[in-house]
């Protein structure tokens, strides 16, 4: 007999029209696979996008995406290492804010260190290749050597890595946000007890809410390299990075709406507006890159996208997701009067 359920919904490139398939014996027990030694399984409908017709499209799609983000991760990463040495070369440079931006230099290299060291051993392995094609295809024979789950934990480290560096990046930029929303709306004092509070903010809190993904993760849904979602168990750590990506976004409008009433008053009675919208625009534009405000359109697009529409989205935000640290590194650095 065949069972039948639909194909999981939360894997987003997943046909979820089709249908993922089990066996089950006249004894009422699921049919095991002793050549792949595990429970037999047909995922073939899910994977409707991985058939001949249209493997070669998808796969070059994916190429053009990985050497964009790469030479994104790799300019931003290289910018970002030569502003940290002109940052601690120069003493004059050296305070609060200064140590600030340099924090957020540093999340963003890490973020990229991590995905290079993601993408070379999680999605390299050999292993892992020929256990995804024993699980989604039934229809050839595959052999595979029994699974022993310490072999994946490397790769469950990296994957932990790169989703705590990932949730640093996001939380530094937040704290980009509140140093300088706290400049133009109180008396905020440079002190050194300040940048303890937002060291914390930036590398301790994303620490809290990561271990505890890592745990619930490793007692629920440990299999593989937790690269893939594991249906809500996700929004453990997601949920604090949409709470710090809408906390910059009020703090973005904010601070538009302070600037625009500022260049307003000190151009009161003069009648060259376009200066104004200048001056107003180019401040949008500067906060657009430092609050990363792209992530909140990102955001609010639906999931579901397909065709163009999904491959378009794909292009725009890892253009900006890789290359937003070498347009910080500019704005905070090489044009910096200082």
């Amino acid at each position: 007999m065949v069972t039948k359920i639909p194909c999981p919904s939360y894997i987003y490139d997943f046909n979820h029209k089709g249908y993922a398939y089990r066996k089950c014996d006249v004894n009422g027990s699921w049919v095991f696979a002793d050549s792949w030694n595990m429970t037999w399984s047909n995922y073939s409908e899910c994977l409707h996008f991985l058939q001949h017709n249209d493997q070669e499209g998808r796969k070059e799609f994916f190429e053009r995406l990985y050497v964009m983000y790469t030479t994104g991760y790799a300019l931003s990463f290289s910018s970002l290492l030569v502003a940290i040495f002109i940052i601690g070369y120069f003493r004059r440079l050296h305070c609060t804010r200064n140590y600030i931006h340099v924090h957020l230099f540093v999340s963003f290299m890490l973020r990229a260190i991590s995905i290079f060291v993601k993408d070379k051993i999680v999605h390299s392995s050999a292993s892992l290749q020929d256990f995804d094609s024993a699980l989604l295809d039934n229809l050839k024979p595959v052999t595979v050597v029994p699974l022993d789950k310490s072999q994946y934990i490397g790769c469950k480290v990296i994957v932990l890595l790169f989703i705590y560096f990932l949730s640093t990046n996001y939380y530094w930029i937040l704290v980009e946000g509140l140093y300088l929303h706290s400049l133009i709306f109180m008396a905020f004092r440079s002190d050194s007890k300040y940048l303890w509070g937002f060291t914390l903010i930036g590398w301790g809190v994303p620490a809290l809410f990561v271990a505890a993904w890592a745990i619930v993760r490793a007692m629920l849904a440990d299999a593989r390299c937790w690269e893939l979602s594991a249906g809500n168990i996700k929004w453990i750590y997601q949920v604090p990075i949409l709470t710090a990506i809408g906390l910059n976004f009020v703090l973005f409008v904010n601070i538009i709406r302070v600037l625009a009433t500022k260049i307003r008053e000190t151009n009161a009675g003069r009648y060259d507006t376009r200066k104004q919208y200048r001056k107003l625009a180019k401040s949008t534009l500067v906060l657009v890159l430092v609050f990363g405000i792209h992530y909140i359109i990102f955001v609010g697009m639906p999931h579901t996208l397909k065709g163009s529409s999904w491959e378009i989205r794909m292009y725009c935000e890892l253009f900006f997701n890789s290359f937003q640290g070498f347009f910080v590194s500019i704005i905070y650095c090489y044009c910096n009067g200082e």
